[in-house]
């Protein structure tokens, strides 16, 4: 595995910029995208296209030899369903690498399920594409109901990442036609607090990114049961803290729960020979 994300083998971006349009982007890390902790203004000036795309075909290359899968997680900094990029071109060239990569499972996870049903390619559904939704607090949980009404391939799945978990959102929570949950704190330095679903907003309008809300752990646990009552794979990713991937141990075990891949067998290693370019 050569991400920081842990339920994903691989992270592909094949552009990067996004612009804040839920509760759960506050402190959003998509702005200091570069990896030296100055903010790029992607989210004004509109997503730019990535310099190298080369990698998902020498992962399928080494994949197709084995008949292993790996999930290829895009877009960690933007979204591939942004209105933005309609006249530019790029999603039809991602989805024509998407279709040809069939050893590569993509996790395409959107705050704008919205806009999925317009911008599918033609020959819809892929089996080896999983859509996903984004959803921490009960204001966007009908991003859900959204979702499970985007047709999908027999051997596909559909699922939430409730990360960062704002509130206990387990009562509300209708996981009906979702295969896997995904879920955990916020991260990030700075002041830590409760959100409050009246002033997310203004903290977006004043630029706010520092700090990190708070995740209690009963609400973790919450979905988990949730999860385990419907017989959905769950995954717990981190509790609140400063920094990514702290205690993905705290609801007592590791609960790294995967659905099967579309065929063969997961990949258990990293796939990339070299760091991808971006």
């Amino acid at each position: 595995m050569s991400t920081l994300i842990s339920w994903a083998h691989e992270t592909m971006n094949f552009w990067m910029g996004c612009r804040k349009c839920a509760p759960e982007c506050v402190h959003c890390y998509i702005p200091y995208g570069n990896g030296f902790g100055r903010r790029d203004p992607w989210d004004e000036n509109g997503p730019h296209l990535t310099k190298d795309w080369r990698g998902p075909c020498s992962w399928q290359t080494r994949l197709g030899e084995s008949d292993e899968c790996a999930r290829v997680f895009t877009c960690s900094l933007g979204d591939f369903f942004d209105q933005r990029v309609d006249a530019r071109g790029w999603r039809d060239d991602a989805w024509t690498w998407i279709r040809n990569t069939p050893n590569l499972i993509w996790l395409i996870l959107t705050k704008r399920p919205e806009l999925i049903a317009d911008r599918l390619p033609k020959d819809w559904p892929y089996q080896n594409v999983w859509l996903g939704v984004s959803t921490g607090c009960k204001s966007t949980l009908k991003k859900v109901d959204i979702l499970r009404q985007i047709p999908m391939h027999e051997r596909a799945v559909r699922f939430i990442s409730a990360e960062p978990l704002l509130e206990d959102i387990a009562d509300d929570l209708d996981l009906e036609g979702i295969g896997w949950l995904i879920t955990g704190g916020e991260s990030g330095h700075g002041d830590e607090y409760l959100y409050n679903p009246a002033t997310w907003s203004q903290r977006v309008k004043r630029g706010d990114d520092s700090g990190r809300r708070t995740m209690r752990l009963e609400w973790a646990k919450n979905v988990m049961e949730l999860a385990r009552f419907h017989g959905v794979s769950f995954w717990f990713k981190q509790v609140t803290a400063p920094n990514a991937g702290v205690q993905p141990d705290a609801l007592g075990q590791y609960y790294y729960e995967v659905p099967p891949p579309p065929f063969g067998t997961w990949a258990t290693k990293s796939t990339r020979v070299t760091k991808e370019t971006i």
